[in-house]
């Protein structure tokens, strides 16, 4: 319990610091808009990880779902700043048969807008090749669709309609990024989320708890350069 606790306080500490970090980057913007800036945009995808718990039933599911998102801008600054923002997909199928023999079945859909705000860093290996890390808060607005196939144990079948709900994702994810020609760049990704996100079935809630996910993404590098090609310098 105490553990669970402390997670909840760095957690607290961490969304704290990914708004303050926010306000004062579009506080700061103007003064730094022509800051040097590396900017990277991709399409990602890859799996998620969570447990579902229903409150008449006492039992944890584990969960595997499916995440993807596009990330809208990524910057890296000189004095190593990172933000990003991006739109995230993820869907979390869950199907178990609890201890009385009825089956559910759920489907769970989060959509999110999130910010990013945190360290990163690139470096040069040649002329055609660079490599890079970040390491960044993450906080965002997301909207669940979620609906329920339900089979009692006598083999009744019930469907509960769709409906809609909202979330708050917070958490922290790590990149590393391989950029090609200065051009191109793909990677991976690792974030470890505390989201939970509550859903109601009738008289009944249940709420999935999204833990971790990974991806890997392909996308666009775009940014400054050391040298600048013109009619009087050629760069190597």
């Amino acid at each position: 319990y105490s553990n669970s606790m402390n997670h909840r306080k760095i957690l607290k500490i961490w969304w704290l610091a990914l708004l303050c970090g926010f306000i004062f980057s579009c506080m700061a913007k103007p003064l730094f808009a022509q800051d040097p800036a590396e900017t990277r945009k991709w399409i990602g995808w890859g799996q998620a990880f969570g447990n579902y718990t229903q409150d008449d039933i006492n039992q944890t599911e584990d969960s595997e779902g499916y995440t993807g998102e596009i990330m809208l801008s990524h910057r890296i600054f000189d004095d190593s700043m990172a933000l990003g923002k991006a739109v995230m997909n993820t869907y979390f199928p869950v199907g178990f048969e609890d201890t009385f023999g009825n089956f559910h079945d759920v489907k769970l859909h989060v959509y999110h807008y999130y910010y990013s705000f945190g360290l990163g860093k690139s470096f040069e290996i040649s002329n055609n090749f660079q490599i890079g890390a970040t390491a960044d808060l993450v906080g965002g607005l997301g909207m669940a669709i979620f609906k329920k196939h339900y089979r009692t144990a006598s083999g009744q079948e019930i469907n509960f309609d769709e409906k809609f709900g909202f979330d708050l994702l917070t958490g922290y994810q790590m990149t590393a990024f391989f950029d090609i020609n200065n051009y191109w760049t793909v990677g991976f990704k690792t974030s470890v989320y505390r989201n939970r996100i509550y859903v109601e079935f009738g008289d009944i809630n249940g709420q999935l708890d999204h833990i971790h996910s990974s991806m890997i993404f392909i996308g666009l590098k775009q940014g400054y350069v050391d040298c600048v090609p013109t009619a009087y310098v050629q760069c190597d």
